[in-house]
């Protein structure tokens, strides 16, 4: 749905014209097509009420990441964008059971479409706990827990799963007037229905937006329920090779996003828990990515790919999420051979008809930018039992920004420094020192 309300459509590049341009493409990004894309994010910005100019309202969550990053390195405009959108889009929020809903429309924040889907969940959760870590608006926390009520609540199962969706309608009733009642008014009436399917990619999306939410805002329910779903999706729908299962009748692997979201949420479940095991597991489907779903010309394709599937088709969204994941999983792992992964997703993402097909794509300039320069680093050194060490953690968990990489090394002396762009700083030794060291970066 996201990429609907981004485009009616999505063309992909014709076969013949990957012959031509497969020698021609390099994993880079042009300087003009990097110009266009900046264009493309200011003029399809609506300045008056935030998000992209168009009839249907809903958050790009990519333009509005970028919007933040950029803006905490001091850009006003793109801090206001980000501000602007956020704010009005907290009216997609129930205000009684919590949550939010899909999208609103004639081009207000106000007029939503009532249905409520684990996506939008995830997606409005993992980026307001993000722009809390740039902010710190108590109104962008209220809207992460809001969010984790509803989930809670609403659309998690006895075995801690999570269903796909909740109608925005009750057969009969005004959907307008039925949601302006308050509680009891709408139990009265009845609950709108829940579609309990269970969708692993749905489930990945959500588990790492709980854990992104347990990193940047410390709440460890958050963290309960993304491992404990986690659990039963990896017993139930991963295979011994690392790929996942779309739901419970299919019999092996077939689409793209399962195994991505899956592998996603293992690494952000890595970097709260700092349990390799699942490290293992986000490596492991990225192998199997890379073995099963890469595009003989560039970049990786929504199904399992053969060389003479001519329907097999490479989805935009997707191969941002995966280039940048893959991307920072190379420092993680600390294995140089998922760079080729990168440079295979650059390829595809770099040619100008595919980062310029929709209205506006700043997922691809967020790519750009994180491919074209090592994560901040924060190496702590020290005993993770340690209360000191925990403390450390607590602030390098909370320093804003995705594109971050945590290490811990064993070590007798607890320190902590950080590396930007190559350049180490000097140790610290308290969390105070820390925490001052971080502000200037």
């Amino acid at each position: 749905m996201h990429t609907l309300l981004k485009s009616t459509y999505e063309n992909p590049i014709p076969i013949e014209k990957k012959i031509k341009l497969k020698d021609k493409i390099n994993p880079v990004l042009s300087n003009k097509c990097r110009r266009r894309l900046k264009y493309m994010h200011h003029s399809s910005f609506d300045w008056k009420y935030g998000g992209i100019s168009s009839p249907i309202k809903f958050i790009d969550r990519d333009s509005v990441e970028y919007s933040l990053e950029t803006g905490s390195n001091g850009d006003i405009n793109e801090k206001r964008m980000a501000k602007l959108t956020l704010d009005n889009a907290i009216a997609l929020i129930d205000p009684v059971w919590g949550g939010v809903y899909q999208y609103s429309t004639l081009g207000r924040w106000d007029m939503p479409h009532y249905r409520k889907t684990i996506a939008a969940q995830a997606g409005h959760l993992r980026l307001y706990s993000l722009a809390y870590s740039y902010m710190k608006s108590g109104n962008y926390l209220d809207v992460t827990k809001s969010i984790q009520k509803y989930v809670l609540n609403f659309m998690t199962s006895r075995n801690g799963v999570f269903y796909t969706s909740q109608s925005g309608a009750i057969s009969g009733i005004d959907s307008v007037k039925y949601f302006s009642l308050q509680k009891l008014k709408r139990e009265e009436i009845g609950i709108p229905e829940i579609n309990k399917q269970v969708l692993t990619r749905d489930n990945g999306w959500l588990i790492e937006a709980l854990g992104t939410h347990a990193e940047y805002c410390g709440d460890t329910k958050s963290l309960s329920m993304a491992i404990k779903a986690a659990k039963w999706i990896n017993d139930s729908f991963r295979n011994s090779d690392g790929g996942y299962r779309k739901n419970k009748t299919t019999k092996s692997t077939q689409y793209l996003s399962d195994t991505l979201a899956m592998a996603r949420a293992m690494l952000q479940l890595y970097r709260c828990t700092f349990n390799k095991k699942y490290l293992d597991y986000s490596c492991q489907s990225l192998d199997f990515i890379n073995s099963n779903f890469r595009n003989s010309f560039f970049g990786f394709c929504n199904t399992i790919y053969n060389t003479n599937d001519n329907a097999a088709r490479c989805q935009i969204d997707e191969n941002i999420s995966l280039t940048r994941f893959a991307n920072l999983l190379k420092f993680y792992s600390n294995k140089d051979n998922y760079n080729d992964v990168v440079k295979h997703g650059l390829r595809y993402l770099s040619i100008p008809e595919v980062a310029t097909a929709r209205v506006e794509e700043a997922g691809v300039l967020l790519v750009d930018k994180e491919t074209r320069m090592p994560p901040l680093t924060i190496n702590i050194f020290g005993n993770i039992g340690n209360p000191k060490i925990s403390e450390f953690l607590d602030i390098a968990h909370r320093k804003e920004g995705w594109y971050k990489l945590i290490k811990i090394y064993e070590s007798n002396a607890d320190s902590v420094s950080i590396e930007i762009d190559g350049f180490k700083s000097k140790p610290v030794y308290t969390p105070e020192e820390l925490n001052r060291l971080l502000l200037t970066h």
